[in-house]
């Protein structure tokens, strides 16, 4: 059964705010002096309240788009994958993510250990703690890198074999992508080879005021037989996000 995971965070995020509001006056109701943290509470639960409601809106937002898709509107392909294609593509998909970022995790650990180890050549006693930390940090940055893509191959490994795709957005495998959003723009679609496998990859960027511009990619498979229309619906795309 296809499921709309914006409307699942949407919930959610409107569930938390409106645990935050209620929590704007319990210090009033069960008696905690402003002054004794009351002031603290409350003002804490606003914020989180008004971040949760709008986070909550934005994704709810997301969430119409989502259903639109599975109502069959807007759709400008539905591919669906022969078991056979997509146990090799799941598993072509793994090895790819696990990659990509393996360059990133390397260099962070090379750079973590050789700190750590500095530290402990120049002070035996404090320095030994810093290098405590930094292995604490190379594991979690293994965490980081290895437990989202393992989460990814879990929901392959046996998942909805099918693939909806709008102007804007993309429904694969009951997770939806858009980068019609706030502060997102569409950098461009093209086909790619990866691994043997013929893929469609969307890059789209989100600013944030915290991190800057993150580039995302999302890789949609090409079913056999199908690099044809492929091909046209990455023209297509690209002219409908022009303007």
């Amino acid at each position: 059964m296809s499921i709309n995971p914006p409307m699942k965070t949407a919930v959610a995020s409107f569930a938390v705010a409106l645990f935050a509001a209620v929590m704007i006056f319990v210090p009033e109701a069960v008696g905690i002096d402003g002054f004794d943290g009351g002031f603290a509470i409350s003002f804490v639960s606003i914020i989180v309240a008004v971040t949760a409601a709008v986070f909550g809106a934005v994704y709810l937002g997301m969430a119409g788009k989502c259903d639109r898709i599975l109502r069959g509107e807007g759709i400008l392909v539905h591919w669906t994958y022969t078991p056979e294609f997509w146990a090799k593509y799941t598993e072509k998909e793994y090895a790819e993510e696990i990659s990509e970022k393996k360059g990133l995790f390397i260099i962070v650990a090379v750079i973590a250990l050789v700190t750590g180890i500095i530290f402990w050549v120049i002070d035996n006693e404090a320095g030994f703690f810093v290098l405590i930390v930094m292995l604490l940090l190379i594991g979690l940055c293994a965490v980081a890198w290895r437990v989202p893509a393992w989460q990814n191959h879990r929901q392959n490994v046996g998942g909805v074999r099918e693939a909806f795709i709008t102007k804007d957005a993309i429904y694969l495998n009951n997770k939806f992508f858009t980068w019609r959003a706030v502060f997102t723009s569409f950098d461009g679609v093209s086909e790619q080879k990866t691994r043997g496998i013929p893929f469609l990859v969307f890059n789209y960027t989100a600013s944030n005021r915290r991190t800057g511009q993150t580039t995302y990619t999302t890789r949609v498979p090409i079913p056999p037989g199908q690099e044809e229309a492929a091909k046209n619906l990455v023209e297509q795309i690209n002219l409908l996000n022009s303007y």
